[in-house]
C-alpha cells in the first residue's frame, strides 16, 4: 500500500509508486504532494528523471506545460511516528473511500509497536 498527501483533502491509497505515478500528473507531484508512505512508514519523496518545463508567463500565469517524468523514491528510514500523525489527521477521508478501513487497521498497528 502507497499512501500521498495532496494538497486536495484526504489521503489517496495506491498499491504501488508505480500506480500513484501513473495517477498523478506531473504538474501535481510538482506542486501537490505534500507527504508519501509506505506500509512499512517509509517516507518517499518525488525525484525527477525529467522536469516539467513551464511555457511563457502571461499575466503571471504560465502559458502551457510539457509534462516531465518522475517517480517516487525512499526520501529515509522508516518514520512511524510520521506516519501514524499523518493518518491520525486525515484517515478519515481517503480516496478510494474503501481505503479507510486498510488505513485504520494500519494505523492501529503502527500505534501498537
Amino acid at each position: 500500500m502507497f499512501i500521498v498527501l495532496l494538497d486536495e483533502p484526504g489521503l489517496f491509497v495506491f498499491a504501488s509508486p508505480a500506480e500513484a505515478v501513473r495517477a498523478i500528473e506531473p504538474p501535481d507531484a510538482e506542486s501537490e504532494v505534500r507527504a508519501a508512505f509506505d506500509d512499512a512508514a517509509t517516507p518517499y519523496r518525488v525525484e525527477w528523471i525529467r522536469p516539467n518545463r513551464h511555457g511563457r508567463k502571461w499575466f503571471g500565469v504560465f502559458g502551457s506545460i510539457k509534462f516531465g517524468e518522475y517517480r517516487f523514491v525512499p526520501a529515509g528510514p522508516a518514520d512511524r511516528a510520521a506516519l501514524v500523525a499523518l493518518l491520525e489527521r486525515h484517515a478519515d477521508s481517503t480516496d478510494p473511500p474503501e481505503a479507510q478501513t486498510k488505513l485504520r487497521t494500519l494505523l492501529g498497528e503502527m500505534r501498537a509497536v
